[in-house]
C-alpha cells in the first residue's frame, strides 16, 4: 500500500496534516447528491450508490457482473471498450459525455480512471440528472444566489 507521504493529497497539501480521507470516503461516495458507480478495470461492477440506486438502473445482482450485459444498445459496448482503452493507454483525464440510457432521463456522465501506485486498478463513473442541473442554472440565471438564500437562509442573510 501507498504511504502517506506519497499520496498526492499529502505532498500537494489538500488534506489535513494527520488525517486519511479513508476515514470519510465511503461516506461522501454514498452521501454525495449524484450517482456513482465503480466498475474494476475488466468492466465489472464493483459498486454503486443508493442515489445510483434509486435514479438509475442499478441492482444488486449487478454487482460483480460484467456491465456490459446492463448495456441496452448495440453500440454502447464498442463506446465503452473505447473509452477503457484511453485509460488503459495512459489518459489521466476524466471522460465526460451525455446520454438517454433508459429512453426519457438524459444524464450527464464524468468517468475517471481509479489509479493505485500507479496502476489502473478501475474506473468512477459520476452521474448528475440534466433536468436537475439544467433547473438550477435556469435559477441561477433568473435571479442569481437569490434564491438559493431564500431557501436555505429563510430569515435572511446575515447582515455584514
Amino acid at each position: 500500500m501507498t504511504s502517506r507521504a506519497e499520496l498526492a493529497e499529502v505532498a500537494e497539501k489538500r488534506i489535513a496534516t494527520d488525517w486519511g480521507l479513508d476515514e470519510w470516503a465511503d461516506r461522501l461516495v454514498e452521501q454525495a447528491g449524484v450517482g456513482v458507480t465503480i466498475v474494476d478495470r475488466h468492466g465489472t461492477v464493483m459498486y454503486y450508490n443508493k442515489w445510483a440506486s434509486e435514479h438509475l438502473d442499478r441492482m444488486p445482482e449487478y454487482i460483480g457482473n460484467d456491465v456490459r450485459k446492463r448495456h441496452r444498445r448495440a453500440v454502447t459496448n464498442p463506446r465503452f471498450d473505447a473509452m477503457l482503452k484511453l485509460f488503459e493507454d495512459g489518459r489521466v483525464e476524466p471522460v465526460r459525455y451525455v446520454a438517454r440510457p433508459y429512453g426519457k432521463t438524459t444524464i450527464l456522465v464524468t468517468v475517471s480512471p481509479i489509479r493505485v501506485e500507479g496502476e489502473l486498478v478501475g474506473f468512477s463513473q459520476i452521474v448528475l440528472l440534466k433536468d436537475e442541473v439544467q433547473e438550477l442554472c435556469a435559477r441561477f440565471d433568473t435571479s442569481g444566489r437569490d434564491s438559493f438564500e431564500r431557501e436555505m437562509l429563510p430569515d435572511g442573510p446575515p447582515a455584514t
